[in-house]
């Protein structure tokens, strides 16, 4: 390098090497440790996330749809805390997003510029999850639960590992539908005899009663769990153990604050 700086600049050289030259070197040391204390807070803040633990929140890929607010709140609450978070669906892929007019402004403004956007644009398949790789599970809400999660053998698997290896089961609004077909390995339901919540029947329009297979609030107790709600729209959530159930879209923030006190407990 410097023989060719010597042939190309001829007689300036000398100036060159005492001028330019040190400039040079300094820029270059400069900017390699930069570089080196950029790629060292990299690795700090996965090293965080890591030992933090995974979350996984699961969606419908149903055309009815997730409900999106119900996703952001609780995705937000968690990854600020430091955890990192899988998006899964029964098929994979981008799902059908509801309530996107429901965001405040700086809810859309913050979910244009997160990783979120993405990942439920690429949502992993739950034939792919592997359900040990989690501390929790949490199924956000939305009409399209109550058409592919009820019955759906991965997603009942998925809930009853966690579960049985200590984690933390998690639901809001009709994410519980997720939940009542689950069965432990001792042959029990895991909602029986367990207190929850889900959408009040009082909740439920004309449509929902018309279409769904079910409404929540019947279908719980009739199963053996201990349903409870407050009014219409308003914030109730209810936490038996590792078991945390939010009623209605409300309550997603508020159950996402429990769950977390929850995982606070376990480190």
């Amino acid at each position: 390098m410097k023989a060719f700086l010597h042939t190309a600049i001829g007689k300036d050289y000398r100036q060159f090497q005492h001028y330019i030259w040190p400039l040079l070197l300094y820029f270059f040391s400069t900017f390699t440790f930069a570089n080196s204390a950029l790629s060292n807070n990299v690795q700090a803040q996965t090293q965080v996330l890591a030992k933090q633990g995974k979350i996984l929140i699961i969606i419908s890929s149903d055309q009815h749809g997730f409900w999106l607010p119900e996703v952001l709140e609780p995705y937000r609450l968690l990854a600020d805390a430091g955890y990192a978070i899988d998006i899964a669906s029964p098929l994979g892929g981008d799902g059908y997003a509801r309530g996107v007019s429901r965001l405040s402004k700086e809810q859309q403004n913050w979910f244009n510029n997160a990783d979120l956007k993405q990942q439920l644009q690429q949502t992993k398949p739950l034939s792919a999850v592997v359900a040990t790789a989690y501390l929790a599970v949490y199924f956000a809400g939305g009409s399209g639960p109550m058409f592919d999660l009820v019955n759906n053998k991965q997603a009942m698997a998925i809930t009853r590992d966690i579960y049985e290896a200590g984690g933390i089961v998690s639901a809001d609004c009709h994410g519980p539908a997720a939940l009542i077909n689950v069965t432990l390995a001792n042959g029990q339901r895991l909602i029986a005899g367990k207190k929850l919540t889900a959408k009040a029947n009082i909740e439920e329009g004309s449509w929902a009663r018309n279409n769904y297979p079910f409404l929540l609030e019947d279908k719980i107790a009739d199963v053996g769990g201990l349903y409870s709600a407050k009014g219409k729209n308003q914030v109730h959530v209810v936490v038996d153990r590792r078991l945390i159930t939010g009623q209605n879209p409300a309550s997603a923030l508020p159950m996402a604050k429990r769950l977390l006190a929850q995982l606070a407990k376990r480190n």
